[in-house]
C-alpha cells in the first residue's frame, strides 16, 4: 500500500483543499439540498477539520499556522486517532454521496466525490505511516 500512498506533507496539504471544498459545497448546497443532508456536509466537513490539524502536527508548517494552532488552544488529535477519523469520514462520504446522488446538481455530486477521493488518499497515507507499510 506504501507505493499508492501520499506523504504526510501531501496528506495535510489535500485535507487542507478539502476543508476548503466542503465550505465552498456546504455554501453551494444550502439552498439545493435539504437541512439534514446539509447538517452530514458539515459533520463531515468538521471531521475533515480535525484531520487536517493533525496532520499539520506532524508535517512541516510555516509559523502562521503553529500559532493560529496554539491560540486556539486546541491540541491536534494522535495520528491514530486522525486515521480512525478518516475512516469514519469515508463512511459518512458513502452516506453522504448516495443521498447526493438523489436530492443533488451534477456539480454539487461531483465535487462530493472529489472530496470523497481526497479522503482516501489522506487514509491511505496514515496507514502507512502508522502501519509503517
Amino acid at each position: 500500500m506504501s507505493n499508492n500512498s501520499i506523504s504526510l506533507k501531501q496528506a495535510a496539504y489535500r485535507s487542507g483543499l478539502a476543508t476548503s471544498l466542503f465550505k465552498f459545497i456546504f455554501e453551494k448546497t444550502k439552498s439545493e439540498c435539504t437541512t439534514d443532508f446539509n447538517n452530514l456536509i458539515a459533520l463531515a466537513s468538521d471531521i475533515n477539520q480535525e484531520v487536517h490539524h493533525a496532520l499539520l502536527k506532524y508535517s512541516p508548517t510555516p509559523l502562521t499556522l503553529r500559532l493560529l494552532s496554539y491560540i486556539k488552544h486546541r491540541r491536534p488529535v494522535p495520528l491514530t486517532q486522525a486515521m480512525h477519523l478518516t475512516g469514519v469520514g469515508i463512511s459518512l462520504y458513502e452516506v453522504i454521496l448516495d443521498q447526493a446522488s438523489k436530492d443533488c446538481s451534477i456539480e454539487s455530486r461531483d465535487m462530493l466525490s472529489l472530496a470523497c477521493d481526497i479522503n482516501q488518499e489522506v487514509y491511505r497515507a496514515l496507514l502507512a505511516v502508522i502501519y509503517d507499510e
